[in-house]
């Protein structure tokens, strides 16, 4: 049962970055803030919120600009320091051993340490109350090309963003990926064309299989989901065609990976002509990988794509898995 505890601005999680300004003698400065979003998608706009007592507050009007840097983990003593100390008293800047770096597209500097910045020119500011919401348009973003994905677009997890709880007042480390989004119902059973003839069924036992090897659950729980007689799981060289191989095998993934998380991203189910039913998968896999003899494990990611041939028990009619190829890309 819910319990009211009155009004608030509990929205989870919150950025941290930080909101950098020239003051009247040009100067560089910058302050800490959570509270900004985005406003707007073409033109391209955000906004912060500062109470009127910081001294970034004017120093936006009158520059009608500023820039918002956001900070990797590795810098979060810095920025911590930038949230507590006043511009009017202490060069942040140097104080840090931050550079500031002055922008060719707005009158604001940014952060040159910190991976990413939003080159952003005032639009409108308005007081809403405690806080003044500044509206601005976004001229560039600039990345360290290392910070880039394969396809050129910011990549989080090289970030490594800081999230703000409010309340609390606590940092917390951005978590694991979960999944593409608008795309990872559609491998589920909110999707209606999964829920015709057989395919209900089918996706269940992907989800149970799946389900029961990241939590590592004893083999005893798999019995059932496969077709011993007809199994063959193929990954390269690697073939396990009895309830042997396949103990072994598994005692091995138990034992050295940990924290595994299988993501479909794409599930088609095709019904054969002898009734049976081919599962094709576009997989993504993480995990903790430990290796004897080294003292810490290594984050492993896999891309794959996976083939199962499925079929129903002739007594219980349940779904089994009688192949399983495994193609990693």
């Amino acid at each position: 049962m819910k319990k009211s505890i009155g009004p608030n601005t509990y929205l989870f999680p919150l950025p941290t970055v930080t909101v950098n300004v020239y003051d009247e003698e040009g100067n560089a400065n910058m302050m800490t803030a959570s509270w900004t979003g985005v406003v707007n998608s073409n033109p391209s706009m955000i906004s912060v919120s500062l109470r009127e007592a910081t001294f970034t507050h004017d120093l936006i009007i009158q520059r009608k600009a500023f820039t918002v840097s956001i900070p990797s983990r590795k810098h979060i003593l810095e920025m911590d320091f930038v949230g507590t100390e006043s511009g009017k008293k202490v060069d942040k800047f140097l104080a840090t051993g931050l550079t500031a770096v002055k922008s060719n597209l707005v009158d604001a500097p940014y952060v040159d340490e910190f991976p990413i910045t939003l080159e952003c020119e005032l639009v409108k500011y308005e007081k809403l109350g405690l806080h003044t919401m500044f509206i601005a348009e976004v001229k560039d973003v600039k990345i360290d090309a290392d910070y880039l994905d394969n396809k050129g677009l910011p990549d989080i997890k090289k970030l490594d963003p800081v999230s703000y709880a409010h309340g609390e007042r606590a940092y917390y480390e951005i978590g694991s990926y979960v999944g593409k989004a608008n795309k990872m119902w559609q491998s589920t059973l909110l999707n209606n064309t999964m829920l015709a003839g057989d395919k209900r069924d089918i996706v269940n036992l992907i989800h149970e299989y799946y389900n029961k090897l990241d939590e590592s659950l004893p083999l005893s729980e798999f019995m059932d989901l496969i077709n011993w007689n007809t199994f063959e799981m193929v990954n390269g060289d690697l073939i396990i065609n009895s309830l042997d191989k396949y103990s072994n095998w598994y005692s091995d993934v138990v034992t050295s990976m940990f924290n595994k998380k299988h993501i479909i991203e794409k599930l088609t189910i095709e019904e054969n002509s002898n009734g049976n039913h081919t599962v094709n998968m576009d997989m993504h896999f993480s995990a903790n990988q430990w290796t004897p003899g080294h003292a810490r494990s290594e984050d492993i990611i896999v891309l794959g794509k996976i083939k199962w041939q499925v079929s129903r028990h002739p007594e219980t009619g349940q779904m089994r898995i009688d192949k399983y190829y495994i193609i990693e890309i």
